[in-house]
């Protein structure tokens, strides 16, 4: 199908989470309510003691194996031809020019390792799943309620959606069937190419009821039908409270930056060390990984949970610099998880520095 194929942490950033860590709130219970999401989000990641890791020797001409990237529009990098002539340095200070490029397109250079990109814009958790072989087909032909139309999913909005969500309450024409994203070449090639390792981020568009087990239970049958041990799930990157996806969720407030969404804890308790909080991540490291200078609308938007808007197309997806950024964090992850060695791509990235408060368990 396609061979698809850093960096200090922002001062400011770093000090505003920590600033919000900080701030006094009169929700004394909401506090400590949080205190252990915080903490995990903040931590990026726990390992466990007992941790089964598993190195290898690194990729050369002999590493045959694959990288599978299963997803939507974020997977499959709608937005990243809105950010041309994005460099960014690499870890001998050349430049390299990631625009146009996804990020499973970044992480096959980063890792040296052919990777696959099956991403289908607009695709609910059920779709993809259905595509990828671990729910039967049967499932869409029963259960349409949760399929979504071209105007409310993250793939396809138009250029009036791209600043605010889309209505999830706008009701629906009569008789109106759903739309499916299913891709057929996807659904062939997948079949073909299950991967040895395998990167998943579903959910956004919906597909799971809003029930994080349904959602679980959905990641698990794709990691079992892969038959893959080593696999990564890519948490949510949408701002609190816009997701489509999961319509629980509510805005986060000044003091309550580092914390987790119910949907990033339910996904982190459910896989451990396997999920990345790429919201928090991004927050944290994306600019700086980019080459971008925070902006005092940047440090607000930190103090609300939200993603620099300069590493976005529009309100829900990543530009270039935004996915080069995320293909950075999935790749440090895999090398904490020995599913690849450093520096054995085509291009090389410095691993991000927590800063001093950070370090002292600040931030």
């Amino acid at each position: 199908m396609r061979r698809l194929g850093v960096a200090i942490a922002a001062i400011v950033l770093a000090a505003s989470l920590a600033g919000c860590e900080q701030s006094s709130t009169s929700d004394a219970s909401q506090v400590d309510a949080d205190e252990e999401s915080t903490q995990q989000a903040e931590g990026d990641v726990s390992y466990v003691d007992d941790f089964d890791w598993c190195f290898y020797p690194g990729t050369s001409d002999d590493d045959t194996r694959e990288i599978v990237c299963w997803g939507d529009s974020m997977t499959q990098g709608v937005g990243a031809d809105d950010d041309p002539g994005a460099l960014v340095s690499l870890a001998d200070d050349e430049l390299y020019d990631t625009s146009y490029q996804s990020y499973p397109q970044v992480l096959s250079q980063l890792t040296g390792l052919d990777t696959y990109n099956f991403g289908v814009a607009g695709a609910t958790s059920e779709e993809i799943a259905v595509m990828q072989g671990a729910l039967p087909w049967a499932t869409l032909d029963n259960d349409g309620a949760d399929a979504t139309s071209d105007s409310d999913d993250k793939g396809e909005n138009d250029d009036s959606d791209t600043d605010a969500p889309a209505d999830e309450d706008a009701p629906a024409d009569e008789g109106e069937q759903p739309i499916r994203h299913i891709d057929p070449e996807v659904v062939d090639e997948g079949e073909e190419h299950t991967g040895d390792i395998l990167v998943l981020e579903i959910g956004s568009n919906g597909g799971w009821d809003g029930d994080y087990q349904v959602l679980i239970d959905q990641y698990r049958a794709m990691i079992d039908r892969s038959g893959c041990d080593d696999y990564l799930i890519l948490g949510d990157t949408d701002d609190p409270g816009t997701s489509v996806g999961d319509t629980s969720q509510v805005p986060f407030t000044d003091d309550y930056a580092p914390r987790e969404t119910s949907w990033e804890t339910a996904l982190r308790e459910a896989f451990g060390d396997h999920f990345i909080n790429m919201r928090v991540f991004l927050i944290k490291h994306g600019l700086e990984i980019s080459g971008l200078t925070p902006t005092p609308e940047d440090v607000a938007d930190a103090r609300l949970g939200c993603i620099s808007k300069q590493l976005r197309s529009d309100w829900t997806h990543l530009n270039a610099r935004g996915y080069f950024a995320k293909a950075v964090a999935v790749y440090q992850r895999g090398i904490k998880l020995g599913y690849w060695s450093p520096g054995a791509g085509s291009i090389d990235v410095p691993k991000p520095q927590r800063s001093q408060g950070q370090a002292e368990g600040q931030g």
